[in-house]
């Protein structure tokens, strides 16, 4: 009977120390998940004197477009447009094929004896 006192005596300040750590953690406000210790942030901000609602900053992109930085690529695209419209130009039959040259249309190749001398290129076909 006696051994069960000094256990009694040993295990009892523990326990009271554990009871007293659990209930400061869950009063600290940080560190408790609940909805009590936290405040509840307003939907709107009003604005301080007056009852209107106050209306968030938006920075406005100013629309400047006659730079020269703006006019050099401007022309630098139309430069682009025109070399490719030219391309397309190029690739068309008169100009891709060896038999047309200088015409617009395909000549018409004669017999050897009756060859005409063309006006356009200089050469009789």
């Amino acid at each position: 009977m006696g051994v069960k006192k000094y256990v009694f005596l040993i295990a009892l300040p523990l326990l009271t120390v554990a009871i007293v750590a659990n209930a400061q953690n869950s009063r600290d406000p940080s560190q408790n998940s609940g909805t009590s210790a936290t405040t509840v942030e307003p939907k709107h901000q009003r604005d301080a004197f007056t009852h209107h609602k106050v209306k968030p900053f938006k920075w406005k992109r100013q629309k400047v477009t006659h730079t020269a930085q703006y006019e050099y690529y401007r022309r630098v695209e139309l430069a682009a447009k025109e070399h490719q419209r030219v391309l397309r130009k190029l690739h068309k039959p008169q100009y891709m094929d060896f038999l047309y040259y200088g015409h617009k249309r395909k000549p018409v190749k004669h017999p050897p004896g009756k060859l005409r001398y063309c006006k356009e290129c200089g050469i009789r076909h």
